[in-house]
């Protein structure tokens, strides 16, 4: 009978996607944690924030309003009767 002295042929453990995952998301965590921890700690980063989103989402000027125009038929309705 054949055996190996080393431990070759014992199954290998098997990672689990999970395992993999819970590094990324620990320093996702670590990253929030530390923006949230510079935001409140600067008393005029909510100013920047508030300036930066208003820049963002806030036109220079407004376009003009068109005045909305009801469309019309060209041809009037015509009966069509079936014999």
């Amino acid at each position: 009978m054949l055996q190996r002295s080393d431990n070759s042929w014992k199954p290998q453990a098997r990672r689990d996607p999970s395992d993999q995952m819970t590094p990324i998301l620990i320093v996702n965590a670590i990253i929030v944690l530390v923006l949230l921890v510079l935001a409140l700690s600067v008393p005029s980063a909510s100013e920047w924030i508030s300036a930066a989103a208003e820049a963002e989402f806030v036109g220079g000027v407004a376009p003009a309003a068109t005045p909305a125009q009801i469309a019309q038929p060209l041809v009037g309705m015509k009966v069509v009767q079936s014999n």
